[in-house]
């Protein structure tokens, strides 16, 4: 039998109450007993593999994000540079699957996607302040303060800084 001892499943209860489930309905529509949801949602119980995919099933997810979001987790502290270039301060802040680019530039200031930085990540930049726009995949978006856009990141993309801006680039899988 697998070692699930690493894994903390009361996130069922989360997952559960955000769906506005009893426990019971949980367990009707996973084909489970409420003894088992009920072990599992206090943190104890050793479920099996049928189990998780039975929940997953329920919860709209794979098995191995019911798993990811079950496993009990390490804080990371994230590696973090910082550095100027060109009318830009950029901190960078990195962990194995996930990065920010906090970046403050001045207007007029350009930047080009350098594919060296990106792998089959999502990209998401959020504007905190001033305006961008962004070149993607031949369509122009302006972003303004609290605007946010995703992408793939490996498209081919630029940025031009329209009003002297703060913003977030988020790398992530």
């Amino acid at each position: 039998m697998t070692n699930l001892s690493r894994f903390d499943f009361s996130v069922v209860r989360t997952l559960r109450l955000k769906r506005g489930l009893t426990a019971d309905q949980l367990a009707r529509k996973a084909g489970l007993t409420r003894a088992t949801i009920i072990k599992l949602e206090g943190g104890y119980g050793n479920p099996t593999l049928d189990t998780i995919e039975s929940l997953s099933l329920v919860f709209k997810l794979s098995s191995s994000e019911l798993l990811r979001l079950a496993e009990v987790a390490q804080c990371e502290q994230g590696a973090v540079k910082t550095f100027k270039e060109e009318g830009r301060n950029v901190s960078h802040t990195w962990f194995p699957d996930f990065e920010i680019y906090h970046i403050q530039a001045e207007k007029g200031v350009r930047g080009m996607s350098e594919p060296e930085r990106h792998e089959n990540t999502a990209e998401v930049c959020k504007v905190l302040s001033g305006k961008i726009k962004v070149y993607l995949a031949g369509q122009v978006h302006e972003l303004a303060p609290g605007m946010a856009i995703r992408f793939k990141a490996l498209q081919e993309h630029r940025f031009d800084i329209i009003e002297a801006a703060e913003f977030l680039l988020i790398h992530h899988k």
